[in-house]
């Protein structure tokens, strides 16, 4: 029986303990979730990209066939081995298939599950924390501390050294999301190729930041369900607008409204909180009402409903930049249309 806070996890992640099968991460960090499930899968199995050593399965699907997880979890590797599943949770409950899994633990298999921010009295996070041989393990995001030290790791690996300045302008820019700000900082290295000392310039150039209002107000303007959207669209365009620093904000953006929605629901619905968190996340451009409108027409859940779309969205632009513009515009409709049935 174990529950991981917040402050513990990376310490837990890098020495699971051999008695636990079952884990659980979860939380509002998309990003510093879907991390630590794979930093934990790395643990159990000697290569995740083998495809016998490592599974992965919709919560829906496991929902939907609870076997499904076991047969999964009882299959041995075609050439021997240990062998890994991650599970990634969405609205149907996965608690059938995890009680008989619970009942009957697997020999050599491990299995993750992923979701966003849980309830203590959530009956999958009391299930696995319950259980004899399961884990709980809590992300909180990213505090300024623990960012500090994620851009003193990544500046140091790429041999880097930032200006005061600069430093400044990546703690405001970063945080958000793990991935997002291991993204970002990836990306400013490659862009130091052959420089060793960042100025605020260079954060400026490279960086997904905050003073990128034009895309941000196309982006607030989709989750407020504007009908609209289309000629917003066009006109960003028009501007020769990038599709992917829009695709980026509207992850951004989705992650922070949560983020926000998260304390609104902690002060017992009271707005106050969640308008500090936009605007110390860099939208202070928008109107006091039309933030206490978002957060009040969006749910958490909702919120946290759009973020593996977007996150897939961007990953398919930059894949393909031909079809960047169009990953864009389906992804902001979506928004918008989901933003209008708020």
């Amino acid at each position: 029986m174990t529950a991981v806070r917040s402050r513990d996890a990376e310490r837990f992640v890098a020495a699971p303990p051999d008695s636990a099968f079952l884990f659980l991460v979860f939380g509002s960090d998309a990003g510093m979730v879907r991390e630590r499930a794979l930093a934990l899968v790395e643990k159990r199995v000697d290569d995740r990209r083998d495809p016998f050593q490592f599974v992965v399965m919709s919560g829906d699907a496991v929902a939907s066939d609870p076997l499904a997880l076991l047969d999964e979890a009882n299959t041995t590797p075609l050439f021997g081995g240990r062998r890994a599943i991650l599970v990634e949770t969405g609205a149907k409950s996965v608690l059938p298939a995890l009680t008989s899994l619970i009942a009957a633990p697997p020999a050599h298999c491990t299995v993750v599950l992923t979701a966003g921010a849980l309830r203590r009295d959530s009956p999958l996070r009391k299930l696995v924390e319950g259980a004899k041989q399961g884990a709980a393990i809590e992300c909180q995001p990213d505090a300024e501390a623990d960012l500090q030290a994620l851009i003193d790791r990544s500046l140091r690996e790429a041999g880097l050294v930032a200006s005061p300045e600069a430093r400044s302008l990546l703690l405001g820019a970063l945080g958000e999301d793990r991935l997002m700000s291991r993204a970002e900082l990836s990306k400013l290295a490659l862009y130091m190729h052959g420089r060793e000392h960042v100025e605020a310039k260079d954060v400026e150039a490279i960086v997904a930041h905050a003073s990128n209002i034009a895309s941000d107000r196309v982006v607030t303007a989709a989750f407020g369900g504007r009908a609209d959207i289309g000629a917003a669209l066009d006109a960003y365009f028009a501007q020769d607008g990038d599709p992917q620093q829009l695709l980026i904000g509207a992850l951004r953006y989705a992650v922070a409204l949560q983020r926000a929605r998260f304390g609104v629901e902690r002060e017992g619905g009271r707005p106050d909180a969640g308008v500090s968190a936009l605007m110390r996340a860099g939208f202070g451009f928008m109107h006091r009402a039309l933030m206490e409108e978002q957060l009040k027409n969006w749910s958490s859940a909702r919120l946290g409903a759009l973020i593996e779309p977007l996150r897939a969205a961007q990953t398919r632009a930059r894949a393909n930049a031909a079809a960047a513009r169009m990953e864009a515009e389906r992804a902001l409709w979506n928004v918008a249309k989901a933003g209008a049935r708020a």
